[in-house]
């Protein structure tokens, strides 16, 4: 039974993740006065993008820019067998907390190879800003789970599904509330594809199926961020649990939309700085969990 409930997770953050990125461009739009697309449309565009034919770059390394993709796919996919979704089962064992984030860091590397290696002087200037974001996230990261090890006195999620309620858990669900926000590469944090500026960043010289996997990697990647920062929060109980869930995806989605919508977007040094500023909270915090409160 098992088995079928994370299927059904997969299969629902799979037909759900590009909806809900068309529910926050609707958000986005309403705020700015403008009518805005379907909340359908990010599909639509997928489905484009995988019937298109992919185009090579000239001087890209050829196994590494066609490989990226599916690697960076796999990887956000995978995680979706240890984070539970809509329903409350997934494959736990000792230190799938770790493990999600080295599939994620998996993800975002091979995100930025596959960048690097089509030759393209823009996409490799957007890797490396991709790259600096990732590392100044890596502390406050660290920092994080530290924590909510700390709390939870385990890294297996079956252990820290929801989270006792103390000072230091709401401060650490606060800190990775922001993480994810961040990760999600949002304005001001979208930093690498700088679109106005450098025409797409890392994403420039893909096209057809290839661009599609790697946006669908993106709004898969938002999802499970939702997910895990809920799972921290909900009740085990499956009927409410799934109601709550629900609601709550609805909840991030507007906010973080109504973030993006108002923000402009960070250079990579104020982003890194403000990055450093929030590893010395966390530091705090994670002393707080130390001492029991």
């Amino acid at each position: 039974m098992n088995v079928i409930f994370i299927a059904i997770n997969l299969a629902f953050a799979l037909l759900i993740a590009p909806v809900i990125d068309g529910f926050e461009r609707k958000i986005r739009a309403r705020l700015q006065n403008r009518q805005g697309p379907s909340i359908l449309q990010t599909w639509w565009d997928l489905i484009k993008l995988f019937k298109r034919p992919t185009v090579e770059p000239q001087d890209s390394v050829v196994s590494l820019y066609k490989l990226a993709p599916y690697v960076t796919f796999t990887a956000v996919l995978t995680t979706y067998l240890i984070i539970p979704t809509l329903l409350p089962s997934s494959i736990n064992f000792v230190g799938d907390f770790i493990v999600v984030v080295y599939l994620l860091g998996l993800a975002t590397l091979s995100f930025v190879i596959g960048a690097f290696s089509s030759g393209n002087a823009y996409a490799q200037i957007g890797s490396n800003r991709e790259v600096s974001l990732f590392m100044s996230e890596e502390l406050l990261l660290a920092f994080i789970i530290g924590t909510i090890a700390v709390i939870g006195k385990s890294l297996s999620f079956e252990q820290l599904f929801p989270l006792p309620l103390r000072i230091s858990s709401a401060l650490t669900l606060i800190l990775l509330f922001i993480v994810i926000y961040v990760a999600s590469a949002r304005l001001p944090f979208d930093i690498a594809e700088a679109e106005p500026e450098i025409i797409e960043g890392p994403l420039i010289e893909y096209s057809g199926k290839h661009l599609g996997l790697l946006e669908y990697s993106i709004f898969l990647k938002r999802l499970l961020l939702y997910s895990l920062l809920l799972n921290f929060i909900l009740p085990v109980q499956t009927t409410v649990r799934l109601v709550y869930y629900l609601i709550g995806i609805v909840i991030l989605s507007v906010i973080y939309s109504t973030f993006e919508a108002y923000y402009g977007r960070f250079r990579i040094d104020q982003a890194v700085k403000l990055m450093k500023k929030l590893s010395a909270v966390a530091l705090i915090v994670w002393i707080i969990a130390l001492v029991g409160w």
